[in-house]
């Protein structure tokens, strides 16, 4: 076979992977934006549930079911409007402004994470 042959098989395969490559990510930017709008529609639902709750209640769990369902519908916009990127460049943006407050979430999280699994496996 000749340098140019192989050259030429080469590039072709490497053309094919590239298009698997691409439809495998427009795959995940499709699931991941599905996943978004799933998201986005769960905290506005949990938000007109927390509303709905509040009016029930006494003035001060209103007032308190109001200030969360607004959040909860902030941050259903923010999810709904932002792709991965913009959100991955804003958490970078706060982590930047407030690195210890991030630390200590994260060292949170990982407690609770660490906890949860403890507790799975004394349980099985």
């Amino acid at each position: 076979m000749k340098i140019t042959e192989t050259a030429t098989m080469a590039g072709a395969g490497l053309q094919r992977a590239q298009e698997h490559l691409g439809q495998m990510g427009r795959t995940a930017g499709e699931t991941v934006d599905k996943a978004r709008a799933e998201t986005a529609d769960a905290l506005e639902n949990a938000a007109s549930s927390i509303r709905s709750s509040g009016r029930r209640g006494a003035d001060t769990i209103d007032s308190m079911s109001r200030s969360a369902a607004g959040k909860l519908d902030s941050t259903a916009s923010y999810v709904r409007n932002h792709d991965v990127e913009g959100m991955l460049v804003n958490l970078r943006q706060v982590i930047g402004r407030h690195p210890t407050g991030f630390l200590v979430l994260a060292a949170a999280i990982g407690f609770f994470a660490g906890s949860v699994v403890r507790r799975k496996k004394s349980i099985a």
